[in-house]
């Protein structure tokens, strides 16, 4: 046997991870290796469950069944059981390139340990290979375009990007795969944090690793293999490092019900063995002098002054005297050139911390936040209003009977914020004093009277910070500060069919957002509303859940719907009035489209591309003498909508004009949507709809996945194509006959609360 892969199983929640470890070795291109799979107290239940997946590859299953426990008890253990000639460390919920087994074994040569690169990923393995393939392909589409203008303009050489991204790639791949301070750094110096070393990817020589006797240290919780990683590298130097990629770890995207050890909150412990592991690599000889040595010294720099020093001011009381303990042995370690060559804060405070006590040191950490903080308020005007903020409008007095409305970011006067406001000045006119927050300079158009403020301004600081009442239907700002005594309600925008909060197998969201941290600040926000409005007793259970809500739910249907239970005058009137502004000629059918947008789909932070799949020449030809189109793109998209070829017969429903889509479910004879939640509230008018799916199995399978099967859900057909779109419609009365049954079990489901009442009901409970 070649290969040992060594798999701890150490939190019973990785099981859902593991189908897809398993798939990474069942595919490997070389089969010569046996799997050790180390299960750390798991219940016998779910590893009952690992058993009965099935493989072809020999795999040996050992318990820890004494007090031993962790993911280094499970390695060692994992070791001592296995029989290869190497050691590959593999965690199970990660996964190997196809190919891994295969290159490693034909690179280790007499090697002792061969490293080769990880690549973290937050996607399943078959999110991963189809988000490579789509990124390939649009690497090869701009490479084509590229040519074709290079051809055009006669131009022989390639554009600067081009250029330059092959310049770093020949220099990446020039580096020689032997030299041992190349692959030190690469392995201990590659991170920005000196916790980002990980044994992972690194393929071991068996004989090497028994004869120095290295083991991971079982007390190691938090970063279990800096010290192991660290006796590896400085106790041979016959080591060698490949440029692929054949590790792809996968990010935990649920750091609340899932976490990695790194994402575990014992701040002191993780200090500890950081610094450890620091005066480890320090005692070795090979180091002594070289540049490696001042690189891994700033990094400890950088460490102290971002996490050490400031533990002694914020850190438990208790467990500050074990951390300062440890400090004051790695201070003196750090070389002069590396201290020269760092910044003039970090270097007082390292010379200060040598001779000064924890309590001092805090003070002086204190001292420089302040001025820190200073500086930002004297530099930002963004700094300045939220400081206001904090210090001056969220405390005193509240302003009673003051309420601020917010919908979609403050982007438009819609949704069930609009139909509250509506309410509550028609039920008790003149008592409240409501606050509408808009999105620039552009007021909303408000049937009764109301200050508006521009999202961020001083004036909105000022009201999120003294008002009673809260009333937005998506979340607050991260740094809202809940009161004691005011009254958040949440209205939320929807019911749900795509996956949300801590029930998201993974997160992609536009602009860099914080994978890790998403569902904490998901769950961190819900605490601090009062009520939710749920639509059907499902999202009542699923948002009790996905958000960990724990405040008050209102179980009354949305507010925004009631306007599809008003009078038929009152409809009538509305229709009238929506299709004259639109300019709807007379006697035309209305499809709505209301698509929603892709996660992955984006140009920065809240701003997603959209990408008309719809063909419009098509649709137009078939239908357009019965039938308009109206286009109504989800708020988050900021592509505009080009209609000037289609005048007459595609509408533009998106933008200020047509704030309240409830006024298009109106005028409307058929919707035509995909995932979004817009044909759960459609659903109340009783009328057709149709669902254009054409990327549905990268949809539910890699982005966000259901909470339904589509096909026994959806009261209407799944259409993957304009054709199908076009047929179905012209067949629309036999299509309405074939799920005239399942509409009506899905509008019990999930339109039985709504009657037209649930703005009543709402303000009634909420504002009391």
């Amino acid at each position: 046997m070649k290969v040992s892969i060594i798999v701890p199983f150490c939190q019973e929640f990785e099981f859902n991870y593991i189908k897809d470890c398993f798939t990474s070795l069942e595919e490997q291109t070389v089969k010569d290796f046996e799997v050790v799979f180390v299960s750390d107290h798991v219940s016998d239940k779910v590893l009952d469950k690992v058993r009965n997946i099935p493989v072809t590859f020999p795999i040996r299953f050992i318990s820890l069944n004494d007090e031993r426990t962790g993911v280094s008890a499970a390695r060692n253990e994992g070791i001592k059981n296995s029989e290869g000639e190497f050691i590959l460390f593999l965690d199970c919920d990660d996964y190997l390139e196809r190919t891994a087994i295969e290159e490693y074994l034909e690179s280790i040569g007499d090697r002792d340990l061969l490293h080769a690169r990880r690549r973290r990923t937050p996607y399943s393995r078959d999110g991963y290979y189809a988000d490579r393939e789509r990124i390939l392909a649009e690497r090869e589409a701009a490479a084509a375009e590229r040519e074709a203008a290079a051809a055009a303009a006669e131009e022989e050489n390639e554009d600067e990007d081009n250029d330059s991204e092959e310049a770093q790639f020949t220099k990446y791949t020039q580096i020689d795969p032997d030299d041992w301070v190349g692959v030190f750094n690469k392995i201990i110096l590659i991170n920005p944090a000196f916790s980002g070393i990980s044994v992972l990817g690194i393929m071991i020589r068996r004989s090497y690793l028994n004869a120095m006797g290295i083991l991971f240290n079982e007390s190691y919780t938090c970063f279990p293999d800096l010290l192991f990683v660290s006796q590896l590298m400085c106790s041979t130097d016959r080591v060698r490092r490949l440029t692929s990629v054949l590790y792809l770890k996968r990010k935990h995207s649920d750091s609340v019900k899932m976490p990695s050890l790194a994402q575990r909150s014992d701040e002191h412990q993780k200090l500890i063995e950081l610094m450890e592991s620091y005066r480890l690599v320090k005692s070795y000889e090979s180091l002594r002098g070289t540049y490696s040595e001042m690189r891994l010294d700033g990094k400890f720099i950088r460490l102290y002054v971002s996490r050490i020093s400031p533990y002694f001011l914020r850190g438990e009381k208790s467990e500050i005297p074990k951390v300062y303990e440890q400090a004051v042995q790695c201070l003196p370690l750090i070389t002069k050139d590396a201290l020269k060559h760092s910044k003039h804060y970090s270097r007082r405070i390292v010379k200060y911390s040598m001779t000064h006590s924890p309590e001092k040191i805090a003070r002086k950490v204190r001292m420089h936040s302040a001025r820190q903080t200073l500086f930002r308020l004297m530099r930002s005007r963004s700094a300045t209003k939220r400081f206001l903020y904090r210090k001056i409008y969220a405390t005193g007095k509240l302003k009673e009977n003051t309420v601020m409305f917010e919908s979609f970011f403050g982007r438009n006067y819609s949704d069930s914020p609009k139909y509250i406001f509506e309410y509550l000045c028609q039920a008790y006119p003149g008592k409240y004093n409501c606050v509408w927050v808009k999105a620039g300079k552009k007021d909303h158009n408000l049937p009764f009277p109301a200050k508006q403020v521009t999202r961020f301004s001083f004036a909105y600081f000022k009201y999120l910070g003294k008002s009673k009442y809260f009333v937005f239907n998506v979340r607050p700002p991260k740094y809202f500060i809940k009161r004691e005594d005011s009254v958040f309600l949440e209205t939320w925008h929807g019911t749900p069919l795509k996956k949300l909060g801590t029930d998201m197998d993974a997160v992609f969201m536009a602009g860099g957002t914080d994978i890790v941290a998403y569902k904490k600040n998901f769950t961190d926000n819900s605490k601090k509303w009062d009520y939710l409005i749920a639509q059907n007793a499902f999202s009542s259970e699923t948002f009790r859940r996905c958000f960990e809500f724990h405040g008050t739910m209102l179980e009354t249907g949305y507010p925004r719907n009631d306007i599809m239970h008003a009078t038929p005058d009152v409809m009538a009137a509305k229709i009238r009035e929506v299709r004259a502004k639109m300019g709807i000629p007379d006697g035309k059918k209305v499809i709505l489209y209301a698509p929603t947008w892709r996660d992955d789909e984006w140009y920065g932070q809240g701003q997603y591309k959209f990408t008309l799949q719809l063909d419009l020449d098509r649709l137009r030809s078939a239908l357009g003498q019965e039938y308009v189109v109206v286009l109504r793109t989800h708020y988050l998209i900021v592509d505009a909508l080009n209609l000037e070829d289609y005048k007459g017969f595609a509408f533009n429903g998106s933008g200020s004009d047509f704030d309240d889509i409830s006024l298009l479910y109106l005028i409307s004879d058929i919707l035509i949507t995909d995932y979004s939640s817009v044909f759960f509230d459609y659903a109340n008018l009783r009328r057709p709809m149709l669902f254009f799916t054409y990327d549905l199995d990268k949809y539910r399978d890699v982005l966000r996945g259901f909470y339904f099967d589509l096909e026994e859900l959806l009261p209407g057909p799944l259409v993957f194509t304009t054709d199908e779109i076009i047929d179905t419609i012209r067949n629309l009365p036999e299509v309405v006959e074939k799920y005239k049954d399942k509409a009506e079990v899905f509008y019990e489901k999930f339109n039985g609360w709504e009657d037209g009442t649930a703005s009543k009901k709402v303000v009634e409970q909420v504002f009391k």
